[in-house]
């Protein structure tokens, strides 16, 4: 049995007594979340205030909440989403729950290929997304090639090692970058980090499309994505052309992680923390765990989005570096698990 089964097989019965239950939780706490993002930041409103204000636009903060908050709510909750869902599908794809866009490179991948267009292509600016995937595919790709073992099977060690040291190269490939070029790249540094600061509807725009397209990828790969969690000679003997379907889910998690980063930069670690959460209160089959993953990383977007930019107000933190802080713990904790 793989260890994504084993790591949820203790909560079965808890988990499909009533695997719904825990998206509608997601749900609200996405909703509490909203709401807070709203009604925070250097101008506080009320909850009643907030609705008066969304209701007349000749009030002096409706533009702040229409033109500002509202889409950089809406950036948040897609990135967060995005990067849940491609959490998942890497996690399944390799059957490793260390598995997750930026410990892989995927989003550094995606990275350097956004920066390379902007830099000596910024006529071209409009295809920043799919600069940022064909990144995020050459990661995932590198990353497999190298993990994979003579026996045709993936080492879960070697591929985590093998992200982190890819990782690390393209993170100087993005140093240097930046450096040599920095009059052309002037906003680079906060890519680096990851920050929704200054995000508009045209940010919204973008990442709508990655988003939703991943996402409905996604659920046409449910089944699929079930059986891949058995060994690969059972998944072949149900008929799954199992590298077919690895490589296709890879490309799909590379496509939401670009759409990501292209908006958010480099946020790391949402895509390890909501997956092995939720799969342990939802339970392994990818029709609840999908939809949990999108609300659940969503929400928790929005609050570390919410917090960063409000916890030191008027000084606004980077939510990827915050995200950083919570995720890397978690990480070493299921590395430690892992290895003991």
């Amino acid at each position: 049995m793989s260890s994504l089964l084993w790591q949820v097989r203790s909560r079965t019965e808890i988990a499909m007594a009533k695997p719904w239950a825990w998206s509608a939780v997601a749900s609200l706490v996405l909703l509490a979340a909203a709401l807070l993002a709203a009604t925070q930041g250097v101008a506080g409103l009320s909850l009643p205030g907030l609705f008066a204000v969304l209701a007349n636009a000749d009030e002096p903060m409706h533009r702040v909440l229409w033109d500002v908050r509202l889409p950089r709510l809406i950036c948040s909750a897609g990135v967060g989403a995005s990067l849940a869902i491609a959490g998942l599908l890497l996690q399944t794809t390799v059957r490793n729950p260390l598995a997750d866009p930026g410990i892989l490179g995927v989003t550094t991948g995606a990275g350097v290929g956004g920066l390379v267009l902007l830099i000596f292509f910024p006529d071209l600016a409009a295809a920043l997304p799919f600069a940022a995937f064909v990144g995020g595919v050459a990661a995932v790709a590198t990353v497999l090639a190298l993990a994979w073992t003579n026996n045709n099977n993936v080492g879960p060690l070697r591929m985590v090692l093998s992200g982190v040291a890819l990782q690390a190269m393209l993170f100087a490939v993005i140093a240097l970058l930046t450096f040599a070029y920095a009059d052309r790249a002037p906003a680079f540094a906060g890519f680096t980090v990851g920050s929704l600061n200054g995000t508009g509807w045209s940010d919204a725009r973008i990442l709508a499309v990655p988003t939703l397209a991943g996402f409905g990828l996604a659920c046409l790969m449910i089944r699929s994505l079930d059986v891949l969690l058995l060994d690969d000679a059972s998944a072949g003997g149900l008929g799954l052309a199992v590298r077919h379907t690895r490589m296709i889910a890879a490309c799909v998690a590379a496509l939401l992680a670009a759409g990501a980063v292209s908006v958010a930069g480099l946020v790391s670690f949402v895509g390890l923390v909501v997956p092995n959460g939720m799969r342990l209160l939802v339970g392994p089959t990818h029709g609840a765990l999908l939809p949990a993953c999108a609300i659940a990383g969503a929400a928790l977007m929005v609050l570390a989005d919410t917090v960063a930019r409000t916890v030191l107000s008027p000084l606004e933190l980077p939510v990827g570096a915050f995200m950083a802080l919570i995720g890397g713990p978690y990480f070493l904790y299921l590395l430690w698990k892992k290895l003991s």
